[in-house]
């Protein structure tokens, strides 16, 4: 009896050590951690940013009166001060319109820019950005989005990445708090602030596409440039993040949420966009669709006497019959006239009439002084 323990207590033992290795295994291959999904990257473990005089130096005038004003909006409305969870109104309209439920949001009275087609930005002038109408969504592991620099001068600076709500609108993404940003002069990563820039990639110019990664359950996000993914930004980052352009002079940038192909294979491959290309929501009918509908069909009038109910309708059949309007005279009333020329009522008036007319005529007649001989 204590045999038949022993070997069951060292079966176990075997079992949790097999578990272990395997989870082992599996952790080292999809690269994140088993224990902790904190990275070193991650801004909850550094210090707190401190601002200091020297910092505030590097600005210039209006860049300083810009972060003093950004920061006094931010203690008033601090980040996720409001509500932005995904409802299960929302949930719906995305699952029946499918990616096309996200959009950007630009107001031309508080920003200097303009959306159309609800991805295509125009930045005009001075610093601003653009945020979606919805964050990303928790349904699968990885969210993507890229961002193509269809227009860009030399002169304008922009930056990709994410955000949270609300979000100063006349800043950029990486310069405020939760906020992450990819700088295109420079190629650095900026997050919470505009003084501490960290050297992260390449630049990038007009016709270049960089892409945005989130991994909501260790809150990393990631880049990528023309298709090649450069390492982990920042790790952590668990709060509701909206994708976040911002421009600091005239520009134009189109933005891919999964409406088409990314230009990173592995986005397409694992079907990283926002929602589904196409929603549950059934597309109108084609134009010329309309033989063969049973509601249009039985608009069409019969004769019950002479046809069946039952009887099905040939679908060569018009769809608005005449067979019926046989009382309806051919000729046309004269345009003075509301009444049928042939009636019995005309007859009648005109009769009437000419009574009346002979009847004149005779009183006339007898009035008339006889005539001398």
């Amino acid at each position: 009896m204590a045999d038949s323990y022993a070997w069951i207590f060292i079966v176990g033992i075997i079992v949790f050590f097999l578990i272990i290795v395997v989870l082992l295994c599996f952790t080292k291959a999809s690269g994140s951690q088993l224990f902790s999904s904190i990275s070193t990257n991650d801004p909850e473990l550094g210090t707190e940013f401190v601002e200091t005089p020297a910092m505030l130096e590097t600005l210039s005038e209006d860049a300083r009166l810009s972060y003093e004003r950004a920061k006094a909006w931010q203690t008033a409305y601090p980040p996720e001060s409001v509500p932005t969870d995904i409802t299960l109104s929302q949930y719906l309209i995305i699952q029946e319109k499918g990616v096309a439920a996200f959009e950007f949001e630009a107001d031309m009275t508080e920003t200097n820019a303009f959306v159309s087609g609800r991805t295509e930005i125009q930045f005009f002038r001075d610093e601003c950005c653009v945020q979606t109408n919805l964050p990303f969504p928790k349904n699968q592991d990885v969210y993507y989005f890229e961002a193509k620099m269809y227009e860009k001068p030399i002169s304008t600076t922009v930056a990709v990445g994410v955000g949270t709500k609300p979000f100063p609108n006349w800043r950029m993404p990486g310069w405020n708090k939760h906020s992450v940003g990819y700088f295109s002069h420079n190629g650095c990563k900026m997050f919470n602030n505009p003084f501490e820039g960290k050297s992260y990639g390449m630049p990038f110019n007009e016709g270049d596409v960089v892409g945005v990664g989130y991994r909501h359950r260790t809150g990393t996000v990631f880049f990528t440039r023309n298709g090649r993914k450069i390492e982990d930004a920042y790790s952590g980052l668990r709060w509701n993040l909206f994708p976040t352009i911002g421009a600091n002079g005239p520009c134009q940038v189109h933005v891919n949420l999964g409406q088409m192909g990314f230009v990173f294979i592995e986005a397409n491959v694992k079907k990283w966009g926002l929602a589904p290309m196409q929603g549950t929501l059934a597309p109108p009918p084609a134009y010329g669709s309309e033989r063969g509908s049973i509601l249009l069909q039985t608009g069409v009038p019969r004769n019950s006497i002479d046809r069946p109910r039952n009887e099905d309708i040939p679908e060569e059949s018009p769809l608005i019959s005449l067979e019926h309007t046989s009382h309806i005279p051919h000729h046309q009333p004269p345009e003075y006239s509301s009444l049928p020329r042939h009636s019995s009522l005309s007859r009648r008036l005109s009769e009437e009439h000419a009574s009346n007319n002979d009847q004149t005529s005779n009183e006339n007649e007898s009035d008339r002084p006889a005539s001398s001989p």
